[in-house]
């Protein structure tokens, strides 16, 4: 880890907002929370996390691009206090169009998309179904998910991910940690990463997962038209390269393939200050100001 990496690991978060959304497929309030830095009117960075964090995961994100951007993070549907769906099982399109309709909420017709994890899945989603509102796309650790999986293979890959959200005790996180991590990450990091699932919920984490079964990433990558950036880490032991990062890099269109050497299945928050360089370069590219209302 390098000074500028521990730094931005030890940064405050900011504080919860909440957008209302006049979406019927979500229940309850129909409120997505979230975090934000910046200026309300500079070009918009939309950060996406993965299916066992919430918009705390980018605290390193928060604290470091918004010197020139908008940076937002989400509480995806079901986590946190933003409202679950109103339908039971959620398609990948559902969550892109939530995240439609909190960016028209905030007032933010055009946003470089970032997307960790299950989060990727949303974010290329949502590039290809709103093409006009995507300046760039940034995929980390992405993940192909499951949607090209059936019967008994569907089955018993569903199963085990409903038993995952049980890894509530300290031994059962303390598994996590190792399974998301390279082995030589920082004591730091593993503290971080191991508060990640407090804002998870039985029922965010069961519409996350059938998400999954809506979609084949590579399929849904090849109709995006922004520039993708790919992001992994060499050590991903849960979404190993060859798996999901290089056949979603090379069914896109334009894409850029960045494999971090020494770092596991969280680069935003194993090498922050790399990370955030290439979402830099991605939402700088072509930059028109063209991103708000």
């Amino acid at each position: 880890m390098t000074e500028t990496d521990t730094h931005l690991l030890e940064s405050p978060l900011p504080a919860i907002e909440e957008a209302t959304l006049n979406l019927p497929t979500l229940g309850d309030k129909r409120v997505i929370t979230y975090r934000a830095t910046g200026d309300a009117n500079a070009p918009a960075i939309m950060l996406l996390h993965g299916i066992g964090s919430s918009s705390a995961g980018y605290r390193a994100q928060l604290a470091a691009l918004s010197k020139n951007y908008r940076v937002i993070a989400w509480d995806a549907p079901g986590y946190g206090q933003s409202s679950p769906f109103a339908v039971s099982t959620p398609a990948a399109t559902d969550y892109a169009d939530a995240l439609a309709g909190m960016l028209s909420a905030l007032g933010v017709t055009r946003a470089t998309v970032v997307g960790s994890s299950w989060g990727s899945v949303i974010a290329a989603t949502f590039a290809a179904r709103y093409p006009a509102a995507t300046h760039a796309v940034v995929l980390s650790a992405p993940n192909v998910a499951r949607g090209h999986l059936s019967g008994a293979e569907r089955d018993a890959a569903r199963e085990a991910l409903m038993r995952s959200a049980t890894a509530q005790s300290p031994e059962a996180r303390a598994a996590v940690v190792d399974a998301l991590l390279a082995p030589n990450a920082a004591p730091l990091v593993r503290a971080v990463v191991s508060r990640l699932r407090d804002a998870v919920t039985p029922t965010g984490w069961a519409q996350a997962v059938d998400m999954l079964f809506s979609t084949y990433t590579p399929s849904v990558i090849r109709s995006i038209q922004a520039p993708i950036s790919v992001v992994v880490g060499n050590l991903d032991r849960l979404a190993p390269v060859e798996a999901h990062a290089r056949p979603i890099h090379e069914a896109a269109r334009h894409s850029t393939l960045h494999v971090l050497d020494a770092i596991g299945h969280m680069p935003k928050l194993e090498a922050p200050e790399a990370f955030n360089a290439i979402v830099l370069a991605a939402a700088g590219a072509g930059t028109d100001g063209a991103h708000r209302l």
